[in-house]
């Protein structure tokens, strides 16, 4: 069955916030010049940049799950006459 154009929005939408937690987590963990200091050795901000890595790789295949489980002509039968 055709999905709908909502379905697409949403879709659309959680794929973009998902790469822009990726792209944040990059930023943060390799480009910024913040220093937060260092827990065990490792960089905070490295830590955090991974952290923000980790949930958008997470949501992505969040996205990827929605978008399988989506389809309709699963979750509705066909009415008897």
């Amino acid at each position: 069955m055709k999905r709908s154009m909502a379905l697409w929005v949403n879709i659309s939408f959680r794929v973009f916030v998902a790469f822009a937690y990726t792209l944040l987590g990059a930023y943060v963990a390799f480009w910024s010049s913040f220093d937060l200091g260092t827990w065990n050795g490792v960089s905070i901000v490295l830590l955090l940049g991974i952290l923000f890595i980790l949930y958008g790789l997470f949501r992505i295949w969040r996205a990827y799950l929605y978008f399988r489980e989506a389809d309709e002509s699963t979750n509705y039968s066909a009415y008897e006459d």
